[in-house]
């Protein structure tokens, strides 16, 4: 917990200054987890930034630091994409260790549906971006999200964080579905 604190100490100028353009919070839950995920795009800056937070009662915390560029795709319209890297610490019942994952995300918003869209989320650590017991890592996700209100959303989601272990096995830090809210402001 006290490296979150500080990555989001770090970030919160960033996150909350006058300059910000839009900040968005998301909160999701599990029967085991809890996610927490706080994404900012400065006004001045195409750079988004972000700072997440996974807790799993049985298996650990993960927290994640992130930069990441994003705008829509071609001429496509409802059709989005980013690219950035995430630096991740888990702190596992167990293994622990660091890794730098570089993916992105594509999204797509349902023209037939108003405030209904897909997204799909991936990032990868390989064995020479992890250090401690960490020898590769794997964060995706997908999520269908409606917007119910102007600055809020409800989602409902898959997501699967992976590592190998240094001393042989795998091990899901999370692995199921979830629920949650997004808000923007």
């Amino acid at each position: 917990m006290k490296h979150f604190l500080l990555a989001l100490t770090l970030c919160t100028p960033v996150l909350f200054s006058s300059n910000t353009m839009a900040t968005q919070v998301n909160l999701d839950i599990s029967d085991e987890t809890v996610h927490f995920a706080i994404a900012s795009k400065p006004a001045k800056k195409k750079l988004n930034i972000s700072a997440s937070l996974l807790h799993h009662e049985d298996d650990g915390n993960v927290y994640s630091i992130g930069a990441f560029v994003q705008s829509k795709i071609g001429n496509s319209q409802g059709l989005y994409g980013a690219l950035g890297a995430r630096l991740y610490h888990l702190d596992a019942d167990g293994p622990d260790g660091y890794g730098l994952g570089l993916g992105g995300a594509v999204g797509f918003k349902i023209p037939a549906v108003q405030g209904l869209s897909v997204q799909a989320e991936g990032y990868y650590a390989p064995k020479v971006l992890t250090f401690d017991d960490v020898e590769r890592f794997i964060d995706a996700s997908v999520r269908i999200k409606y917007q119910a209100l102007e600055q809020g959303s409800i989602y409902v989601g898959f997501r699967k964080q992976e590592i190998d272990i240094k001393d042989g096995g795998k091990r899901d830090i999370d692995k199921g579905v979830h629920v949650g809210i997004a808000l923007e402001f």
